[in-house]
């Protein structure tokens, strides 16, 4: 199973890292890191996250965080579809 950014989600990834590094350049690494950490988990057990009312999608709260991941199965793959930090929005996946 391979992992797969969906264009949305790798710019999610991006902004995220960048908002955080205005203010805690280390930390902003360090989270950046962890939720690639946190896909590449879900490759080994995607039944991790909760299941979503859209078929196929799920999310996953990232442990000790506020940082979530919209995930679907596609195929023999694990598509990240969204990635974002739930203090500040809402996600943009529609269910």
């Amino acid at each position: 199973m391979r992992i797969l950014w969906a264009r949305s989600a790798l710019l999610d990834l991006i902004a995220l890292r960048a908002y955080i590094a205005q203010y805690h350049p280390q930390a902003a690494d360090r989270i950046a890191a962890e939720i690639v950490a946190t896909a590449e988990l879900l490759v080994l057990n995607p039944a991790l996250g909760t299941v979503l009312p859209k078929p196929g999608y799920r999310r996953l709260v990232i442990g000790g965080t506020v940082y979530v991941l919209i995930y679907r199965l596609r195929d023999e793959d694990l598509e990240i579809v969204e990635v974002f930090d739930a203090r500040r929005r809402h996600p943009r996946t529609k269910f």
